[in-house]
């Protein structure tokens, strides 16, 4: 018998606090996300979700405890994304990291090549950021961040200000940032239904780590077993959780719902 590979960690928390004008924040939070793997973070408004994003990335730095990110480099896509756009043209907010980091033209257009393939925005390129939809400066935001060659993606409530078309896409994207492209990804978000692709996330509330699970539909159980106050599980994570209680798994609903009803008349 072969041992399993151990999973290096790509983020190390341990017991991180942080404090702003004397209100503790964040407090005592011991976290590890492993390299290459989908991580959630939920929690309700206020709960230091923010401030945990801003320490993981490096914005931030703890006033107790310590982080350590292993030597992999952290970018942070914000909830607003306009925040973090830099300049008039697509192309040239994507060179802006690559050039502060000095490096030669010809690796920047590489890089700026390599990340508009990986969010599909090859066709964004000569668009002016005033222009093009939240969707689509969100994945700029991503673009930009992986110009960098960042290893780990902190999303930042990244869905919040946008339509559902665009939600699903974004969340399409981040999802294959993921799986083929191996980055390690910490999403923060209210909303479970964000966060199906998650492999482990943890709940907080008041600054402090409430809940761990290793999937949403855990998670989800957990918030009608206990209540987590401000998180939106959804209509569609509660259905799928309740035919998971009932032994019936996978994503397809629609198959999960005809084997439900098959279950039930062959009880009749």
């Amino acid at each position: 018998m072969t041992e399993a590979k151990a999973i290096s960690p790509a983020v190390t928390l341990t017991g991180v606090s942080f404090s702003f004008d004397d209100k503790l924040i964040i407090q005592g939070i011991d976290l590890e996300v492993p390299a290459g793997s989908y991580f959630g973070v939920v929690g309700p408004n206020g709960s230091g979700k923010t401030t945990l994003a801003y320490i993981i990335s490096g914005i931030l730095r703890p006033q107790k405890g310590r982080i350590d990110t292993h030597g992999l480099r952290v970018g942070l896509v914000l909830s607003n994304p306009a925040n973090q756009i830099v300049s008039l043209v697509v192309e040239e907010d994507i060179a802006f990291g690559p050039e502060n980091m000095a490096l030669a033209s010809q690796e920047i257009h590489a890089r700026i090549n390599s990340s508009l393939g990986a969010i599909h925005g090859e066709y964004l390129r000569q668009e002016l950021t005033s222009a093009i939809s939240g969707g689509e400066l969100a994945k700029v935001a991503f673009a930009g961040q992986l110009a960098l060659d960042a290893d780990v993606l902190v999303l930042d409530e990244g869905t919040v200000m946008l339509d559902p078309v665009s939600r699903a896409n974004l969340l399409m994207t981040v999802k294959e940032l993921n799986r083929a492209y191996g980055k390690t990804i910490v999403h923060i978000s209210h909303r479970l239904d964000d966060l199906e692709c998650a492999e482990a996330i943890v709940g907080i509330e008041h600054g402090e780590i409430t809940v761990r699970s290793k999937g949403v539909l855990g998670l989800v159980k957990d918030c009608s077993e206990h209540g987590i106050p401000g998180i939106e599980p959804g209509e569609r994570l509660i259905y799928q959780s309740l035919l998971m209680g009932l032994g019936i798994k996978g994503h397809d609903l629609k198959k999960a719902t005809q084997q439900l009803a098959q279950e039930i008349l062959a009880k009749e």
